[in-house]
């Protein structure tokens, strides 16, 4: 898994959508902006404007990637009952189960909907705490392999010069983080 690749075509991205919902792009977002502002190895971002001229970020799936992780989890499965049966000591590794976990969780991460899910109850779960903003979902433009979600904008958590010139107190962010993580990690 890489981020920061290059994107995929506009075109494909376009139809992925269209066939996500069974109908032409305009129907579906007022604008849809061509340039991906984010690109990663599974799916990449473009900004749009809803039919109601609200502006959303939409994440779609890469074309053929749940092919090629089937055809690489494959390989791994293969691998993994190869050291089960000639490397004994390797056994309680359990390698075919690890691959197993692993076939899970990728099929998990296909499914844009599941992420979609946890976005919102982390949204819910941060509701009137002014140090979070946590996107909200558009349910009726998000599928299986496209996730819309409100468009909000900010500096990147990496970017600590950038977090610091717009008046942000690192500690303060750290801070809030780990609060974050110790009052809401139950129930996100």
């Amino acid at each position: 898994l890489q981020d920061n690749l290059p994107p995929f075509e506009t075109s494909a991205a376009r139809q992925s959508i269209e066939d996500e919902f069974g109908k032409p792009l305009d129907e579906i977002f007022a604008s849809f902006d061509d340039t991906a502002v984010a690109a990663a190895s599974i799916a990449q971002v473009h900004f749009a404007t809803t039919t109601e001229d609200l502006p959303v970020a939409v994440k779609i799936l890469r074309p053929g990637i749940e092919m090629a992780f089937a055809r690489e989890l494959d390989l791994l499965h293969w691998l993994a009952e190869i050291v089960e049966r000639h490397v004994p000591q390797a056994r309680r590794l359990r390698p075919i189960e690890v691959i197993d976990t692993l076939a899970e969780t990728v099929a998990m991460e296909m499914d844009l909907r599941l992420e979609a899910a946890a976005g919102d109850e982390l949204r819910i779960n941060f509701e009137g705490d002014e140090r979070f903003n946590v996107p909200a979902m558009d349910w009726t433009r998000t599928g299986r392999r496209v996730l819309t979600s409100e468009r909000i904008s900010g500096v990147p958590i990496d970017e600590i010069s950038a977090l610091e010139n717009a008046g942000q107190d690192i500690e303060t962010l750290v801070a809030n983080m780990a609060r974050a993580f110790s009052e809401n990690g139950e129930s996100v």
